[in-house]
């Protein structure tokens, strides 16, 4: 490229290598930037939300990202990240000194530090409750939900043991296979012309969502693979790899091809509930009233479904002319994910999520959920200084402004945002505490996808960056993405599905029958 410039542009030997842009311009931008948003955070309550996660230098690397908890035109919370600290060791003191150092350069008040985010980590626990909870009186610890409900689908879809071995080697069949993935796609085409044609999304343990997704799309073309793996055995011929022997062996066998099948359905329906509730947690939307009752309904639904597993897949068998005891293996499959799923969840329905509390009792500031709560101040304790909200407000709130508004509403839901703006002067207290804690973050999403950044600009092929400049670049592309709605713009497009060629370098592919431990 140098050398074309200079040959055929006026001045074109004139242009700076890469080089100079790292070491003159990137650092001033750098400090702009980082300008603009100490005084996007001045003065505001914020959330913050901080990962840990390895470099390929063998580091641990800290990002740290702070949200100011007020929404955007969309109604979204933005969560900036704000520092990148690269730790010599990985615990609850060396995190909590990051993070305290993060907030003083940004200026941040003690008393405006509203929430924590992080993942399951005991570490991540430690630090709050044995320094950061001092410092900051105001604030709350709330263990990513995003992650929670991911442990809970993890559990639910261990004990089939059988459809996950399917999956993994249906994806292992694709590894590093450009050849088999295009025979692939020519093969669906055919057999679905005029259908839009994918790759089947990859089942990794550490995507969220990916392993129901790839197994709502097998749902869709299971009929297919049969005569699929057939042409790859002769293709192939005496090279056939050990997934495609595997599958083969699965879909040949009459009894166990038609029992991944029911499976396969059974799991594609009813996975829905947890992949709707995850979609709602990873959301930048706050839905922080409405947490316990998400988690409650959840609770219901499979309580229900452990004790009527029999009639709730009955309509499952009806195509299929399966042995009974295969029928019943299947059932005790069933019964066995949904106890396990319902022992997570009752977990993090108490001591599993140290902000279980809050969460119950911050939907008193929703209108619609008084009528079902404790009506005196002294009852909501975790709600750091609801005990100081003066009886009158309170009595006001909860006997008549709250239900009018229910009432004035017609459907019965109110606009927290516009209720609460309006009673600023005759609930000040209530309603500064409502502003302060509504709309507090609950997952660490942003985090992970900081953390995915920073393994774009720092990978096995680009090593080189120096930590002040690796720190600058992961800042600015964040924020710029933020910023600009890329996040957003990515999901709808990829609609988590990676189709065609896309699936040329797939990222590392792991065992679809481990998941994601808590600590």
């Amino acid at each position: 490229m140098r050398k074309f410039l200079k040959e055929r542009v006026v001045n074109g030997g004139a242009i700076p290598g890469f080089h100079q842009l790292q070491e003159k311009h990137l650092g001033a931008v750098y400090e702009k930037r980082k300008e603009e948003l100490k005084t996007l955070l001045a003065g505001k309550p914020v959330a913050v939300i901080f990962d840990e996660t390895p470099d390929v230098e063998g580091r641990c690397v800290l990002n740290i990202l702070l949200a100011p908890l007020e929404k955007d035109a969309s109604g979204r919370i933005l969560a900036y990240l704000a520092d990148t600290v690269f730790l010599e060791q990985c615990n609850h003191s060396t995190v909590s000194v990051a993070v305290v150092n993060c907030l003083q350069e940004y200026s941040i008040k003690n008393e405006d530090v509203i929430v924590f985010d992080t993942d399951n980590a005991a570490y991540m626990k430690k630090a709050f409750t044995a320094a950061l909870h001092a410092l900051y009186p105001n604030s709350l610890h709330i263990t990513c939900m995003a992650h929670i409900m991911n442990l809970i689908g993890n559990s639910f879809r261990k004990p089939f043991a059988q459809l996950n071995s399917f999956m993994l080697s249906f994806s292992q069949m694709f590894f590093n296979a450009g050849a088999r993935k295009r025979r692939y796609l020519c093969f669906m085409i055919n057999k679905l012309p005029g259908k839009k044609v994918t790759m089947p999304p990859n089942p990794c343990a550490t995507r969220w969502n990916s392993w129901f997704f790839a197994v709502q799309y097998h749902k869709k073309y299971f009929g297919l693979y049969k005569e699929f793996i057939e042409t790859e055995i002769q293709v192939c011929g005496r090279s056939v790899p050990p997934s495609v022997e595997r599958l083969h062996e699965m879909l040949q066998h009459p009894n166990l091809a038609q029992s991944l099948n029911v499976q396969i359905n059974i799991m594609a329906d009813k996975c829905q509930p947890i992949l709707n509730l995850l979609d709602i947690f990873e959301s930048r939307r706050p839905v922080t009233t409405k947490i316990y009752n998400y988690l409650e309904d959840l609770q219901v639904v499979i309580a229900a479904n452990k004790e009527l597993q029999h009639e709730i897949c009955a309509e499952y068998f009806e195509e299929f002319d399966l042995q009974h005891c295969t029928k019943t293996e299947i059932l005790g499959t069933v019964g066995e994910a949904y106890v396990d799923a319902e022992e997570k969840l009752t977990k993090y329905m108490s001591d599993g999520q140290p902000a279980i509390e809050f969460l119950k009792e911050v939907r008193v500031f929703d209108p619609r959920h008084i009528a079902f709560l404790e009506d005196s101040v002294e009852s909501y304790k975790a709600i750091p200084g609801f005990t100081h909200v003066p009886r009158d407000e309170f009595d006001s709130y909860f006997k008549a402004l709250g239900p009018a508004a229910l009432r004035a509403s017609g459907c019965g839901v109110v606009d927290l945002d516009v209720f609460w703006d309006g009673l600023q002067e005759r609930l000040p207290v209530l309603s500064s505490l409502a502003h302060r804690y509504k709309d507090a973050v609950s997952n660490s999403a942003d985090a992970e996808r900081s953390n995915s950044i920073y393994k774009l600009v720092l990978s096995n092929r680009r090593r080189s960056t120096t930590n002040p400049n690796l720190k600058a670049l992961v800042f600015l592309c964040h924020n710029e993405r933020i910023l600009s709605g890329a996040f957003e713009r990515e999901e709808r497009e990829k609609g988590n599905v990676v189709e065609g060629e896309d699936m040329e370098e797939w990222e590392g592919l792991d065992d679809a029958g481990e998941g994601m431990e808590d600590d």
